[in-house]
């Protein structure tokens, strides 16, 4: 266990720049986002100085019928009424039905910073093998008391517990951002954002997005050792060519050939990703009012065929991996 966390230790030495920045990188935007939620809280607050209310037209939820919300600071008192009516029935009703599409709104605000990490792992897997090559520092490593499958797997763990790691802690300050946008939004917008948010547990929420970050980072492992697969024997630019290759081959097998099933194969390997939120947004449409509708229920894709194939599909090129890593093939 010492020499992988090792091993460990030193993948993050060689990579920390990379992360620190990407999180500095995402700090900034969410600041940015502070910055816009600022003025528009500005002119929300305008208005509702001059006119003493705020109407918010054609507001629907779900897929009932639309409905006009009009909102009253009455001192520190909140008021909402539909449609002309004072309701709170149904205001109770609308704003617990809000707080399924904003929880899936959160995911995929997190879905965006996951898609960013996910495309600065490419770079990643790519040089994993590739760049000891070029220094010439592989017989090095291999010189140490420890084995090649000890070497290539604290590779593999490293890339994938940052992945992970990343995108969770990123995850993290996203949603405390949101916080602090709603508390710089203020009266009334901070009480009926409250009363939306408190509906959602945020640690049900973070679990099951490590749920699918756990089935995205195994559907994503034949990508990643493809790419090392890629980095063990190019002679330069293995990004380029271990995604620029299969593009190119797909695009002329669709000429040669006139047919797009290589094409329709990356695409679906790549919108996967994306099917199983849309999944889960689709049992929220069809009005599951469940805590799987609001949370989702990822852990149950991990479970299946697909996941076998890519377990095997990993294997093998796991092997080639090995195979080649042995012959230490120089980059001059």
């Amino acid at each position: 266990m010492k020499p992988l966390i090792v091993l460990l230790k030193r993948e993050w030495l060689e990579w920390q720049r990379v992360i620190i920045g990407t999180i500095l990188v995402i700090t900034f935007l969410n600041l940015l986002m502070l910055l816009s939620v600022s003025r528009g809280s500005d002119l929300m607050h305008e208005k509702l100085d001059q006119e003493g209310h705020i109407v918010i037209d054609d507001f629907q939820f779900n897929d009932e019928e639309e409905v006009d919300l009009d909102i009253v600071l009455n001192g520190k008192d909140v008021e909402i009424t539909i449609d002309g009516k004072d309701t709170p029935r149904s205001v109770e009703k609308m704003l617990r039905k809000v707080a399924v599409p904003i929880a899936f709104g959160m995911r995929f605000g997190m879905m965006g910073t996951f898609a960013f990490i996910l495309f600065l792992s490419m770079f990643y897997f790519s040089d994993a093998i590739y760049k000891e090559r070029a220094d010439n520092s592989t017989l090095f490593y291999r010189s140490l008391p420890v084995n090649d499958h000890m070497l290539l797997g604290s590779k593999i763990a490293a890339g994938l517990i940052g992945v992970i790691g990343l995108t969770l802690f990123l995850s993290f300050e996203y949603l405390i951002f949101i916080r602090i946008a709603i508390w710089i939004l203020g009266e009334p917008f901070t009480s009926l954002a409250s009363l939306i948010l408190s509906q959602i547990s945020y640690l049900r929420l973070i679990w099951d997005w490590f749920g699918y970050l756990v089935f995205a980072a195994i559907h994503m492992a034949p990508l990643a050792l493809f790419l090392m697969l890629v980095g063990t024997y190019v002679k330069g630019r293995p990004l380029l060519v271990g995604i620029g290759a299969p593009i190119l081959l797909s695009i002329s097998w669709a000429i040669v050939f006139q047919s797009a099933a290589l094409l329709r194969s990356i695409g679906k390997f790549f919108w996967g990703f994306n099917q199983v939120l849309i999944d889960q947004w689709e049992l929220m449409e069809k009005g599951l009012d469940t805590d799987m509708a609001i949370y989702g229920n990822f852990w149950a894709y991990i479970f299946n065929t697909d996941t076998a194939i890519s377990i095997l599909v990993s294997a093998l090129l796991y092997y080639g991996i090995w195979h080649v890593y042995r012959k230490n093939i120089p980059t001059g």
